[in-house]
């Protein structure tokens, strides 16, 4: 069976002649654009085209129609239909069905407000904005189910905690759709 190389022919040229830095000349103290010299940064390359198609598959380069609002709203979609069975199936039909509601919408308010975040900052994104919105996101669900605790007197942990999770994973589900 034979191995492929998918390595570039900068990449294979430094695997049979593996010099240092000093070797290739290079300085050993700090470069001008705040990167430390032989760190190993400057030799990375972007794949090409036809290099990443090899690697990863030609649908793999395509967007995903999965958009932070489709994923809420799949949230809203498998919060209502649990909040539904538990109300159905549930010993209580209206405390089991609404704290089933209730630790969904711990997890998909907050997704919608990153959400809308993301939306509106569409053109001048960063990686700054994302981490923020992050931090309000995990921070609000936790402020959210605080408040459930402390507000709902009827709360059914099981129902509230399961449809929270069920709501949380969503997002595994909504990867696997490209």
């Amino acid at each position: 069976m034979a191995v492929t190389d998918h390595a570039t022919p900068r990449q294979q040229q430094h695997r049979r002649h593996p010099q240092t830095p000093a070797q290739r000349g290079e300085s050993q103290g700090w470069d001008d654009d705040g990167r430390e010299a032989g760190s190993g940064l400057d030799d990375v390359e972007p794949l090409s085209h036809a290099e990443a198609v090899s690697l990863f598959g030609e649908q793999a380069l395509r967007p995903s129609r999965m958009t932070p609002g489709r994923v809420v709203l799949a949230q809203v979609a498998v919060s209502l239909l649990s909040a539904l069975g538990w109300a159905m199936f549930g010993e209580d039909a209206v405390p089991y069905g609404w704290s089933a509601f209730l630790g969904g919408a711990a997890c998909f308010v907050p997704s919608a407000f990153f959400a809308f975040r993301l939306w509106a900052a569409r053109g001048r994104a960063s990686i700054g904005g994302l981490v923020v919105g992050e931090a309000i996101k995990v921070l609000g669900t936790v402020a959210m189910l605080v408040l459930v605790v402390m507000l709902y007197r009827d709360l059914r942990w099981v129902p509230m905690l399961v449809t929270f999770l069920l709501a949380l994973k969503t997002y595994w589900v909504a990867l696997a759709f490209r």
